[in-house]
């Protein structure tokens, strides 16, 4: 018998299993893919390092600190100020757009600014309370910035009109900015950085997967290539690929909340199937290049709203880490995918090409040429997540299933949050166990 077993080896599953054995208390993390880390991994080809799109560390948490401290690896993480851009109409602007429209064209910076100014002046009745990302856009930013910006771009990226989104996402990752923000940006006045990303931490070389390696290396029991075939809750049990079968005392998932449930053996309670067909997501397309010479732009990464470009992100991970040889760059598009898409060979071409055609990408000094599909990227936070999830996460719990992480808790949140939440499963358990 496993006493405790950890499905999936990302960050939150990594972080469980090495608290725990801290506390001399073994866990087996079950991963599929050859290496752990999840979608926080690097790959190496060419003398170039790429991670699966944009992985930067936001530390807002002393314990976080604290914890990366304990690893060794708090000094081997760089400190950056954010350098990031969004293109509208072909116009480049500092993000965040909404204390940022100098750089954009006169027309579409008087609608942002006039927008602004009149939900400010007239916020409507109820807007407080905003059930649709449409009405809570409108309330806070004013139609100019809606039109142009938010909801093409959350559009694009969500593959979901701002209607059918709900507001539970939003919080920290969408700041509002006074009146004063708005007009000084709007004349290219300097100010100060704003949002949760606005500093980011990077490893010095290596890439990001220097904190899920290092993590790992720290746990005895990690299993890569060991894919989950079947969970069977009522005699507590789960069926690898290679044939084997582990019985459990606790099972803890961090593997994507529909991918969870699909592992269940059947018949599960007909509410648990809905609530697993409501779920929606989209994946994400990466086209990570290694190309010659210097980057074409000095941001971080810029944002995409135009509805005809089909990227909605690129980045450039070589101005903020050591992951390109000399005399070279990185570049990272990101494609929104339909959840399952796996037919993407020309997605990724148009997304190259389009590169291209915006300056961003010279494909003739192109050394290097990986592509990835993220599936599940993103949550789609419509109006029928919270009670699906509820739904579920009630049934595992009841079945003692402890789940953790961001898409296995089905939510938004960020690097530093997987750690925590990892965290906090060994709390848990261990609290358990000495109860």
């Amino acid at each position: 018998m496993s006493g405790i077993l950890i499905v999936g080896g990302g960050l939150t599953g990594l972080v469980a299993a090495e608290r725990l054995a801290r506390h001399g208390v073994e866990a087996v993390v079950l991963e599929r893919e050859a290496r752990p880390g999840g979608a926080c991994r690097s790959f190496e080809e060419g003398g170039f390092t790429f991670d699966l799109t944009g992985h930067l560390l936001h530390v807002q948490q002393k314990q976080t600190v604290a914890y990366l401290e304990e690893l060794g690896v708090w000094d081997a993480l760089e400190v950056h100020e954010r350098r990031a851009a969004v293109v509208i109409g072909g116009r480049t602007t500092p993000y965040p757009v909404q204390i940022n429209t100098a750089g954009l064209a006169p027309e579409v910076r008087r609608d942002c600014l006039l927008g602004f100014i009149r939900s400010w002046c007239d916020p409507q009745e109820g807007a407080g309370s905003a059930g649709t990302f449409r009405e809570w856009v409108l309330d806070r930013f004013g139609e100019g910035l809606a039109r142009h910006f938010f909801f093409p771009y959350n559009t694009k990226l969500f593959r979901a009109a701002p209607e059918e989104l709900g507001v539970d996402w939003v919080g920290r990752y969408v700041p509002k900015p006074d009146l004063e923000e708005v007009i000084d940006g709007a004349l290219g006045l300097e100010h100060r950085g704003v949002g949760y990303n606005a500093v980011f931490r990077y490893p010095t070389r290596g890439g990001i997967r220097l904190l899920p390696d290092t993590v790992a290396s720290r746990v005895p029991g990690v299993e890569t290539g060991a894919e989950v075939t079947g969970i069977d809750l009522k005699h507590r049990r789960v069926t690898l690929q290679d044939g084997r079968s582990l019985v459990y005392e606790h099972l803890v998932s961090t593997i994507s909340l529909p991918a969870l449930i699909d592992l269940l053996e059947r018949p599960v309670p007909e509410a648990v199937t809905a609530a697993r067909r409501a779920l929606r997501w989209v994946g994400v397309l990466n086209v990570a290049l290694g190309v010659e010479g210097a980057a074409p732009a000095d941001q971080h990464w810029v944002y995409f709203a135009d509805p005809e470009i089909p990227f909605y992100r690129i980045g450039f991970p070589s101005n903020h880490g050591r992951v390109a040889p000399e005399g070279c760059h990185t570049v990272s598009i990101e494609v929104s995918l339909a959840g399952g898409a796996r037919d993407v060979d020309d997605v990724a071409v148009q997304a190259e090409s389009a590169a291209a055609a915006a300056g961003l990408l010279d494909q003739g000094k192109i050394r290097v040429r990986m592509v990835h599909v993220i599936d599940p990227a993103y949550v789609v936070f419509d109006h029928h997540r919270r009670k699906a999830v509820d739904v579920l996460l009630r049934f595992l719990g009841e079945q003692g299933v402890i789940v953790a992480g961001r898409w296995a808790e089905w939510k938004y949140s960020a690097m530093e949050d997987a750690i925590l939440d990892g965290m906090g499963v060994a709390q848990r358990i261990v609290g358990d166990l000495s109860a």
